[in-house]
């Protein structure tokens, strides 16, 4: 039979439940979000609505979760497609809440738990056949929204199709990257970081390593998060983490690494921290201590030798400048590997124990390296998984490392080279796959669509437009004006899709300009800041596809007649529309330099249209993207005409605009530099200080742009 979910059920509104919630509203479903008692899940989403980052799309977003108790509101979980349980970490109180639940369920609804590592089967084990078909595990990374691991965990009881279904709706509609788990303690990212950071944390403690020293080294130097690791360690909670580990202990007796997590030293830094209610962030110190609130205080680090707090001190270890000058993590990871300081002996003992580990868990925690790659990258924001890592170090030359350590390597990697397979990934015609230990074989891991043939590509290399971006934007225009193609797509694979430019104004204008009236659509895929000239870019495209977190931005005057374009002229066709509040609310936006805080909330801002495509996997975008352009195409697209399609409000309009800034000074909301600036925009929004309103083309406005600039360029 088919699945499908129109309402969600979460019981438990702690910090996973309620963000658990909060992102299945940002994918559009309403949810049912139940607690022990009102006050407590009311207190949650009232928490939720404030998060910062935001844990809802929009304000408007958070109406789609209903709040509810336990005692009054339990018939809801009989609503729910799907339930998930999100209580808290005890297997027995998990039991006793499955066995209400199995109550009341309609039948086809997909019971799941939310857990970091209690055993999925032991949780159910007490239910129905039926009820042990559709129940499985679903193990969120933490804050849901923003984190992309998203692990699913059958059971041996759990129907495939269940498993199946599950897997896409994660992926599809919750945007999440998704790894199949076994069944197995801490599943697999968890199992992976709790041994890798009690590793790394052991040979920290006993080597005299500074908190500055540790989070330097263990950081994007070794292509893991800025957090490093103690500034984690804070922001997960020491009771956490504690916890964590003694769980993992127990459950893990034939795992040879286990004993790392019952290190004395590391077992004593814990105690000292936990027993004088050091947690981390939220009780305000953990390994930092970050000023009483309201004060203007530097956060202090701990001392590991006296466990009292003291001022920051910048770590003292050369090699670390220079290695940040080398760019791709591969050949960074061999320069630092090889230095006799703290940093080479740190990387040596954490990048050699964790990957030759990595490799003695397979089979157990997965038979596909792949998935563990994808755990550790989606679910720490590693830049690469452990065996993205030891191929690009070389897999031989670091086995043969790791054993001159006396470090165990899993014999299936050695069985692997002496059969004349030297890496763990590979890439034939475009296709990656990946070493299968158990075929002593590759298979392949595409997890993308496949992009149309007819449809040029612009990737960005990098996050501003620059001489080489807009030689390449040029060229690529030309391709499709010129050639078979039938329409092109622009994008940017890192982080952020363009945060400004370094171009002259009527140069960059000219080319944006091609953009929006190429005689082939030109579709954007923005994703992360689009800020200045990428959110003008995008706004220029017959279409964009934005990734749902998407962060969009204009400051100054670029961008203000698409802005005027897209918000004042459609409204003004209306007859006896006023653009007052329109341009009040444009003018708003660009003087305090609003930035979107998702693609939805820019839809509301104007930097997106009602029509533009709002994409939750980012790995989907670009096949999507694709699509937009073919569907233009097959719908008969022709460029906008170059006509008088720009409302130019006038005079009028600019005095009542001057007057709102005028207030707003007065009550000191802005500087005079501020208001200086304003009244540019201002000017340039309202078309200038003609004496009636009028429709005007492009150029009108984008001539005001460059007067506008070239002025406040002279003062």
């Amino acid at each position: 039979m088919g699945y499908t979910i129109n309402r969600v059920v979460v019981i438990g509104s702690g910090t996973m439940g309620g963000g658990i919630a909060a992102h299945v509203a940002n994918a559009g479903l309403p949810v049912y979000l139940l607690d022990i008692t009102q006050t407590i899940v009311s207190a949650s989403l009232d928490r939720l609505k404030k998060s910062k980052p935001p844990s809802f799309f929009t304000p408007q977003t958070a109406d789609l979760v209903s709040v509810g108790n336990l005692t009054d509101n339990f018939s809801w979980v009989a609503e729910g497609d799907w339930i998930v349980e999100a209580i808290v970490e005890n297997l027995q109180a998990k039991r006793e809440l499955v066995a209400l639940i199995e109550q009341v369920r309609k039948p086809a609804s997909i019971v799941t738990s939310n857990t970091s590592g209690l055993p999925i089967g032991a949780i159910g084990a007490e239910a129905s056949y039926d009820f042990k078909r559709h129940f499985l595990g679903t193990h969120f990374f933490n804050p849901p929204r923003y984190m992309k691991l998203l692990e699913v965990i059958p059971t041996v009881d759990t129907d495939p199709r269940i498993t199946e279904f599950m897997q896409t709706f994660g992926e599809d509609r919750l945007g999440k990257g998704v790894v199949i788990c076994k069944d197995t303690p801490n599943f697999i990212a968890n199992r992976y970081g709790s041994i890798s950071a009690a590793l790394a944390l052991n040979y920290i403690y006993e080597n005299g390593y500074t908190v500055e020293e540790a989070d330097a080294i263990m950081g994007p130097l070794i292509g893991r998060a800025k957090t490093g690791i103690f500034r984690l360690q804070d922001l997960v909670g020491l009771d956490v983490s504690s916890a964590v580990a003694d769980n993992l202990y127990s459950l893990i007796e034939h795992d040879e690494s286990r004993e790392v997590l019952r290190n004395p030293t590391l077992r004593h830094v814990r105690t000292t921290q936990l027993e004088r209610g050091r947690l981390g962030d939220k009780t305000g110190q953990g390994f930092y201590q970050k000023p009483p609130k309201g004060k203007r205080e530097d956060i202090l680090s701990l001392d590991l030798e006296t466990f009292e707090y003291r001022a920051r001190r910048e770590p003292e270890i050369p090699s670390l400048a220079e290695a940040m000058k080398i760019k791709l993590l591969g050949e960074r990871l061999q320069f630092v590997l090889k230095q006799n300081d703290k940093a080479g002996a740190l990387v040596r003992h954490t990048i050699y124990n964790s990957l030759a580990y990595a490799s003695r868990r397979i089979p157990e925690i997965s038979d596909e390296i792949v998935n563990v790659d994808r755990a550790v990258r989606w679910g720490f924001s590693h830049e690469l998984g452990p065996f993205e890592i030891w191929d690009a170090l070389g897999v031989r030359e670091t086995v043969a490392n790791m054993e001159r350590h006396k470090i165990p390597v899993a014999a299936w990697v050695k069985e692997m080279l002496a059969s004349g397979h030297e890496s763990f990934y590979r890439s034939e015609n475009g296709r990656l796959s990946y070493y299968d230990p158990a075929r002593q074989a590759y298979s392949q891991a595409c997890t993308t669509e496949p992009i149309a043939d007819r449809v040029l590509c612009l990737e960005l290399l990098t996050n501003t437009l620059d001489a080489a971006a807009l030689s390449s934007l040029c060229d690529a225009l030309d391709t499709i004006e010129n050639g078979d193609y039938a329409g092109l797509v622009i994008t940017n694979q890192a982080a952020d899709f363009c945060i400004g430019s370094d171009l002259g104004v009527k140069e960059l204008q000219d080319a944006l300009m091609r953009v929006r009236f190429s005689s082939k659509p030109v579709v954007a895929a923005p994703a992360g800041r689009t800020l200045g000239a990428g959110a003008v870019l995008s706004m220029s495209a017959a279409a964009t596809v934005a990734a749902a977190e998407t962060y969009m931005g204009q400051i100054g005057i670029g961008g203000c007649k698409e802005m005027v374009r897209r918000i004042v002229s459609p409204a003004m066709k209306t007859p006896n529309t006023d653009p007052l509040p329109l341009l009040q609310q444009i003018l708003q936006t660009i003087a305090t330099g609003k930035v979107s805080t998702s693609a939805a909330e820019a839809q509301s801002l104007g930097f997106l249209t009602a029509s533009d495509r709002i994409v939750m996997n980012r790995d989907h975008q670009i096949a999507l993207a694709n699509r937009v352009v073919l569907e233009l195409v097959d719908t008969g697209y022709s460029p906008p005409a170059q006509s008088k399609t720009c409302y130019a409000a006038g005079r009028d309009a600019l005095a009542a605009l001057r007057a709102g800034l005028y207030v707003m000074r007065q009550g000191d909301f802005m500087t005079e530099s501020d208001l200086h600036v304003s009244n540019k925009v201002a000017f340039v929004l309202c078309g200038g200080d003609i004496s009636a309103a009028q429709w005007v083309d492009d150029q009108y406005f984008l001539d005001l742009e460059c007067d506008a600039f070239a002025s406040l360029r002279r003062q």
